[in-house]
């Protein structure tokens, strides 16, 4: 489990469950997540249902549930906790506007499976990562994606967005290579709201801010590695976390190691 205090205080979870059984209880928050593996037996909103891997989970606050593995094998899953608070605010910044109402589901439980892959994808970086900004967009990512299938009403209609000040932000970026900057910097600089700068971002670079901010710290490496600055010291000036968090992303964008990189 852990929170996230400058994203509406969320926390996220993830977890492998084998002999765990919830008694019934309810969350004062929503709940947005995905069963990753096995079939996880719960009772909610008046029935037992058997969720299997490639569901996704949609709960009101106040939804009373409890329930544990179907089998003995056990299940995993990915979840995310957020306040209506943070959900009013999120669905404003989409809307350009201020939006008051609570949002609803028809259903507990969605079959699929396409976008239980995308949650996958986006909750493992909004757990993980060390860096503001890819938590930031992750967050953005998995909020639009779950709204777009199972209540696309809630998004408002497509119209031209604005870029803002979209140039003096990809500056900002580009100028603290080694920092950890966050979404709601950027939109300060920009003038935007979270999701208009992201896509304002997107538009200019091709990349989302977190992408291009990494590409940005992987092209610094580089040049330090030129230099003959170890890995180590080159993971350290551009901000990572460690090298091996560095070397991970350096190999999958240049296609090498830097070691093999620095030997030339």
């Amino acid at each position: 489990m852990r929170r996230q205090a400058h994203l509406h205080g969320l926390e996220t979870l993830s977890a492998n469950y084998f002999r765990q059984n919830f008694k019934p209880h309810a969350h004062g928050e929503y709940i947005f997540g995905v069963i990753e593996r096995g079939v996880h037996a719960v009772w909610c909103r008046g029935s037992m249902n058997f969720v299997p891997a490639g569901s996704v989970v949609t709960m009101r606050p106040g939804d009373v549930h409890y329930g544990g593995a179907a089998d003995r094998s056990g299940w995993r899953q990915r979840m995310l906790y957020i306040s209506e608070q943070g959900i009013r605010n999120i669905l404003s910044d989409m809307a350009d506007k201020e939006i008051c109402r609570n949002l609803d589901f028809n259903a507990a439980f969605h079959a699929t499976p396409s976008l239980a892959r995308r949650f996958i994808m986006w909750h493992a970086m909004l757990h993980e990562s060390s860096s503001s900004l890819a938590r930031d967009v992750a967050l953005d990512s998995i909020m639009l994606a779950i709204l777009n299938e199972l209540v696309p009403e809630t998004i408002p209609e497509e119209r031209r967005q604005p870029d803002g000040r979209i140039l003096d932000a990809i500056e900002y970026l580009k100028s603290r290579v080694e920092e950890d900057v966050s979404l709601a910097e950027l939109c300060v600089v920009a003038g935007l709201r979270r999701r208009q700068t992201i896509s304002a971002f997107r538009r200019y670079t091709g990349l989302p801010p977190h992408a291009w901010h990494l590409q940005q710290k992987i092209e610094r490496v580089k040049h330090l590695l030129r230099t003959g600055m170890s890995a180590t010291q080159a993971a350290a000036e551009t901000g990572f976390a460690d090298q091996s968090h560095m070397a991970r992303h350096f190999h999958a964008i240049v296609g090498m190691t830097p070691g093999t990189f620095a030997r030339g």
